[in-house]
């Protein structure tokens, strides 16, 4: 009968090391990790991270830090294109979402830390902060411009 159990084991440590994806995930190793950083601690339902489309991976880790919380994903091969410079995960019904705060950017390398977000509402928040920086931005550039000409011309 131990001898019946020691082949069971052996039987589906196998089947997971030959499962693209769970054998790294088995072993402690990820085949696309990130980290998304949160500053409080999200009310999380299931360790599967989502897209519109379905889940894309998983959060293989969960570590306090302080207040908040960094999470470990491993995003399967297939997605790691939607993986940007301008992606961040948000929570929505206690689902981890990926979100994008613009179309393009750069690949992420793996390993990379993304902004998290407890909600929809601290997104769009801070989505809004970005655009009226930007906007600040090209006005007091335009103003200094005009500045300098102004002074080019002084008599």
């Amino acid at each position: 009968m131990q001898r019946f159990h020691a082949i069971c084991g052996m039987a589906v440590l196998l089947t997971l090391l030959a499962v693209p994806g769970v054998s790294h995930a088995f072993l402690g190793f990820f085949e696309h990790p990130y980290k998304v950083v949160f500053d409080t601690v999200p009310a999380l339902a299931d360790d599967n991270v989502y897209m519109a489309d379905g889940s894309i991976g998983t959060i293989t880790n969960k570590e306090r830090r302080g207040e908040g919380v960094v999470l470990t994903l491993d995003i399967r091969k297939e997605h790691t294109g939607v993986m940007r410079d301008t992606t961040v995960f948000v929570v929505q019904d206690g689902r981890l979402v990926h979100a994008a705060l613009s179309e393009g950017g750069t690949a992420l390398p793996e390993g990379s830390n993304v902004l998290g977000f407890t909600d929809t509402l601290q997104l769009n928040l801070f989505r809004a902060r970005l655009v009226m920086q930007d906007i600040g931005s090209i006005l007091r550039k335009s103003a200094d411009d005009i500045a300098k000409k102004l002074d080019t011309f002084k008599q």
